[in-house]
């Protein structure tokens, strides 16, 4: 089972329009539209786990106050998590974001006070079985003290941690997921051979170091290091991106995935996450790439043409490629082309390890193919734009920038010139 501890929040979202400055102090007058309401920190992380994962149990503390009631309110849609929330603090942590138009934070307020209470960890210890993996969301809010992390470890040894405090607090965590920006601030800088140090110091079997729009950094306790990155289609707000990542770790090592492809299904994830304003739970369909869809003549294979389809194939689960037959070949390249028949031009994409299916159409355009395959994604290289790919209306398009300099006409001038 997974078990989420740590620090509970509630995070409220003012949105509106800031037109114009306060006559009483140089600051932006919002005019409130709308407030949102939504689980934060340690509470977020367990609706973003319940919600691929069904039956999970999360323990933290809030206050007795109208914040706390009102988190407690928005926890209960969620019928698969078993909360054992107590109400010991002296407040409810809250943050508040005032967003303008186009989603532009113009500020944030907190109200909170250091959590001193044993009785959440004193929960989870009770509850503790062997095999259970325990998520720890610290927040630096109190919840996490200088001993939970052992007294954790004497229950299970598979401790996920998303830290906010001095790496000692989590000394012989199974695994810790710092930031670049908290990495630096422990250790200065970062290099996979002295985080691999770092790691023996203090105990850890596994670190990841999400780095934002650079992906994120994988190493194990034998000093083996990897590194994962996807491109978000566009960045509306990271908040949260966290959460998602240390959720869909434990989702897919609770499924027994390895850590490993674990992490690189988080990466993505994430960055589907941040493609949406406000904080944004996390759904299986986050952890599909999906089908990436793209075409073309493929007459004589060069560098770019395997550039654009080793990337397609980093975009999904499985790339399709529409090429198009001989005689549609020659109705858009004429008589003389294409070079290589069809029968050729498939075997080629065929044993390319990033191309998982080929399929031909015998139309100008494989606008037919794209409607029965219905895939997610289409990719065409930079010649293109996005309102000139046929498909646009159907599904999303990513462009992919081109290798200057190949192309098969060039390639095919190059010979005559033999």
């Amino acid at each position: 089972m997974i078990r989420v501890y740590g620090d509970i929040m509630l995070d409220r979202w003012i949105i509106g329009k800031a037109n114009r400055i306060s006559p009483e102090a140089p600051v932006p007058i919002l005019k409130e539209k709308q407030q949102k309401i939504m689980p934060g920190g340690a509470a977020n992380l367990a609706v973003n786990i319940a919600n691929l994962n069904g039956d999970i149990a999360t323990y933290g503390s809030v206050g007795n106050d109208k914040e706390g009631f009102t988190l407690i309110e928005c926890l209960e849609p969620f019928k698969n998590i078993n909360f054992n929330i107590v109400n010991d603090s002296e407040c409810t942590t809250v943050k508040n974001r005032l967003v303008g138009q186009g989603g532009q934070h113009i500020m944030r307020w907190d109200r909170e006070i250091q959590y001193k209470g044993a009785e959440a960890c004193d929960r989870l210890i009770h509850d503790l079985n062997k095999d259970d993996i325990v998520c720890v969301s610290d927040y630096n809010k109190g919840t996490v003290q200088k001993d939970t992390i052992t007294k954790i470890l004497k229950k299970t040894p598979y401790v996920l941690v998303d830290p906010k405090q001095d790496p000692s607090y989590y000394k012989g965590a199974w695994l810790v997921k710092p930031n670049m920006s908290e990495w630096k601030q422990w250790f200065i800088e970062f290099h996979p051979n002295y985080a691999h140090t770092k790691m023996i110091e203090y105990g850890w079997e596994w670190l990841i170091v999400t780095d934002g729009a650079r992906g994120l950094h994988v190493l194990n306790k034998n000093g083996k290091h990897a590194h994962y990155k996807e491109e978000a289609r566009e960045v509306a707000d990271v908040t949260g991106a966290g959460d998602t990542v240390l959720a869909v770790l434990a989702y897919c090592i609770e499924q027994g995935k390895d850590v490993w492809n674990s992490a690189k299904t988080a990466c993505f994830a994430a960055a589907r996450a941040v493609e949406h304003r406000g904080v944004h739970v996390v759904t299986p369909k986050d952890l599909n790439k999906g089908v990436v869809f793209t075409n073309g003549v493929f007459d004589i294979l060069h560098a770019g043409h395997l550039q654009l389809l080793k990337q397609a194939k980093q975009l999904g689960n499985k790339l399709i490629v529409g090429v198009n037959t001989d005689s549609s070949v020659q109705r858009l390249k004429g008589s003389n082309r294409p070079i290589n028949d069809i029968q050729t031009r498939i075997a080629q994409l065929e044993a390319l390890p990033w191309v998982d299916q080929v399929l031909t159409f015998t139309e100008d355009t494989p606008i037919e193919l794209i409607r029965k395959i219905q895939p997610d994604l289409i990719v065409k290289g930079g010649d293109y734009t996005v309102q000139t790919v046929v498909g646009h209306d159907i599904c999303d398009v990513k462009i992919i920038p081109l290798i200057e300099g190949y192309s098969t006409t060039k390639t095919i001038e190059k010979m005559n010139e033999l």
